[in-house]
C-alpha cells in the first residue's frame, strides 16, 4: 500500500514530471497541489498544512535559527535565479551606482524574502553596501495592503531602520512618485508601463549577474523542498523517494529543452541561451545536492544572520537537511 502524501510546489518546467505523473514517486500516492509560493509558503510557516512542499530558503533558515524544526530538508532547490536583474531605482534619486544607495530610502515586501537576502548580500559583498546602511519600507508591492503584515515577526537589530507604509499606498507607486529612492526585487507595475522615473539599477543585469557567478561560483537558491518532520520520523525511506523523483523530473526536463526538435519553450533562440549558459555555468547549471551547493547555502546563512534574520548562526548547514539525502540520490536510472 503507497503512502498518500500532500505535495505544495510551483508548476515549473523541472517539476512537471510530478504533477503529471510522468515521473512516480517510489512508494507513494502523490497528491500534487499546485501552488503560487507566496500561499505555500505563508500557510506552511503557520500550520504546517502539507506533508511536503516547496519553502523559502530564508524562512526555513530563520525557523532553524529559533529551534523550529518542525521540518526537515530536501536538498532539491525548485526555484533558483539571479538577483542584480531585480533592484529597481528612481531616476531622480541620484543612484549612479550601487554605492549610492547609502542613506536611500529602499522598499521590500517583505524584509524575509530570499530574494531580497541575496540582493543585500552582494550590496555589502560586493559594494560596501550595509543592511544597516539604509532605510527600509515594507507594504504592498504593486498595489496596496491595507492589511499588511510580515510573515514571520523579526526582531532586527535595533540599528537597523525599518517603516511601515501607509496601507493606502503601495511601493511601486511611492517609487513612481520619487517617495522611495529603489526597491526589491519584483518588477514595479511603473516599469512595466514605461514609466521614465523608473529604471534598474544594473542596466546591464546578465553582465553582472556572470560576472558574480564567476567571481563566486554562487547561483542564488531561492527555494528549497520540505517534509514535515513527524511524517519523515515515522517514513524515512520518504525523503531519498522524493529527492530521486525530483532529481528525475529536473533530469526530464532539461532533455525535453535540448533534445526536442520543435522549440520546447516559446523561445526563438532558446538553444543559443541554453549554450551560452552552459558556457558560463557548466552542463549541471541547475544543480540539486547538498555537496553540490554546499557553499550557497553556507553563504545564505552567512548573509541572512549578518542581516539580522537569524536568532543565531546556523553552525552546521547538514542539520538543515535529512540525513538520509547527504550523500545523494541512490539508484538513480539512467
Amino acid at each position: 500500500m503507497k503512502l498518500p502524501i500532500t505535495l505544495a510546489c510551483g508548476i515549473y518546467d523541472r517539476t512537471f514530471g510530478l504533477r503529471d505523473g510522468s515521473v512516480p514517486v517510489e512508494g507513494v500516492e502523490l497528491n500534487f497541489l499546485p501552488m503560487m509560493p507566496v500561499e505555500t509558503f505563508r500557510r506552511q510557516a503557520r500550520h504546517a498544512e502539507f506533508d511536503a512542499s516547496e519553502f523559502s530558503l530564508s524562512t526555513f533558515l530563520a525557523l532553524h535559527s529559533r529551534g523550529d524544526t518542525r521540518f526537515v530538508g530536501i536538498p532539491v532547490f525548485p526555484s533558483r535565479r539571479f538577483r542584480h536583474e531585480h533592484a529597481w531605482i528612481n531616476v531622480h534619486a541620484g543612484i549612479r551606482s550601487p554605492a549610492d544607495l547609502k542613506g536611500k530610502r529602499v522598499g521590500v515586501q517583505d524584509f524575509m524574502q530570499t530574494a531580497a537576502l541575496w540582493i543585500r548580500g552582494f550590496l555589502q559583498q560586493d559594494y560596501g553596501v550595509r543592511t544597516q546602511d539604509i532605510d527600509w519600507y515594507f507594504g504592498g508591492y504593486n498595489a496596496p495592503d491595507p492589511h499588511f503584515k510580515t510573515g514571520i515577526e523579526l526582531k532586527l537589530p535595533s540599528d537597523v531602520r525599518v517603516s511601515v507604509i501607509a496601507g493606502d499606498q503601495c511601493l511601486d507607486a511611492m517609487l513612481d512618485r520619487g517617495e522611495l529612492d529603489a526597491v526589491f526585487p519584483a518588477r514595479p507595475a511603473s516599469f512595466q508601463r514605461g514609466s521614465p522615473n523608473v529604471a534598474r539599477l544594473f542596466p546591464n543585469f546578465r553582465e553582472a549577474e556572470e560576472d558574480y557567478f564567476r567571481r563566486t561560483r554562487i547561483f542564488p537558491i531561492m527555494h528549497v523542498v520540505v517534509v514535515r518532520r513527524e511524517i519523515y520520523e515515522k517514513n524515512r525511506w520518504i525523503v531519498q523517494a522524493l529527492y530521486k523523483a525530483f532529481v528525475q523530473a529536473k533530469n526530464l526536463a532539461i532533455r525535453r529543452l535540448t533534445s526536442s526538435p520543435p522549440l520546447h519553450a516559446t523561445l526563438p533562440w532558446l538553444t543559443d541561451h541554453i549554450e551560452a549558459t552552459r558556457r558560463v555555468m557548466g552542463a549541471d547549471y541547475w544543480s540539486y545536492g547538498l555537496e553540490e551547493n554546499r557553499h550557497v547555502l553556507e553563504r545564505a546563512a552567512a548573509h541572512a544572520w549578518e542581516q539580522g534574520l537569524l536568532d543565531r548562526p546556523i553552525a552546521r548547514i547538514d542539520d538543515l537537511f535529512a540525513p538520509e539525502t547527504h550523500a545523494g540520490v541512490l539508484d538513480l536510472p539512467p
